[in-house]
């Protein structure tokens, strides 16, 4: 419960940047009561202080690629790959969970990276070359918006391509877009007790309680 009002506490000003690192440590610790904000938070700081990295491509090669972290690219579908402390664990993730593993990380190096939120995928883009970005689930390599369009029509099979798809997005709706995701990850499971902590932090944003907090109260009546 702590650590839900703590997460409260972040999201009540929506003027204010909301940092990635603590709301993603706090979401950790509502999920599994064990798990220390704290020392996610030093997880994450270590790992940063053995990154030798200056530049955004460094960082990329640095961090993925063969036996450093990579996309979960056999079991997708698992809430691990969107709870930032098994993410560290297991150096497994979901394109949204590794991109913002590259962001905080840059974000301690002073290497500046921006998250994209293209529809059907995540990237993150260089802060000095706005024709640089990275798609960490995939690789290390660099793309271009060209390799970007490549890459949503191949996800989509859309031909609806728009390069505002490559808009940098706040930090309030990337942690929004990855509490869709876990609820979207219960909800087929079928894992209510899941299902309804990813719920009442997503209330906690009044942009999003407009629209579910009826579908919430629907959730709590129901019996496991």
């Amino acid at each position: 419960m702590q650590h839900a009002e703590s997460f409260r506490e972040l999201v009540e000003n929506p003027h204010e940047v909301l940092p990635l690192d603590l709301a993603l440590a706090l979401i950790a610790g509502v999920a599994n009561e064990l798990v220390q904000p704290t020392e996610v938070i030093a997880l994450l700081d270590s790992l940063a202080g053995r990154c030798d990295a200056v530049t955004p491509p460094e960082l990329m090669r640095n961090l993925f690629g063969p036996g450093k972290f990579a996309g979960n690219t056999i079991n997708f579908d698992e809430s691990s790959n969107s709870l930032f402390n098994r993410v560290l664990e297991r150096r497994l993730g979901i394109p949204i969970s590794l991109g913002v593993l590259a962001i905080e990380v840059g974000r301690r190096k002073d290497i500046e990276l921006l998250g994209i939120g293209m529809p059907g995928n995540f990237l993150v883009q260089s802060g000095y070359d706005k024709n640089q970005y990275f798609d960490p689930y995939r690789g290390p390599d660099s793309l271009n918006i060209a390799d970007c369009e490549l890459l949503y029509r191949s996800l989509t099979s859309l031909n609806d391509w728009d390069e505002g798809f490559l808009r940098p997005i706040s930090n309030r709706a990337i942690i929004i877009r990855m509490l869709t995701n876990l609820k979207s990850i219960y909800s087929r499971q079928g894992d209510l007790a899941g299902l309804r902590w990813v719920m009442r932090l997503r209330l906690m944003f009044p942009e999003i309680a407009r629209t579910e907090d009826q579908q919430f109260a629907r959730l709590m009546r129901t019996t496991n």
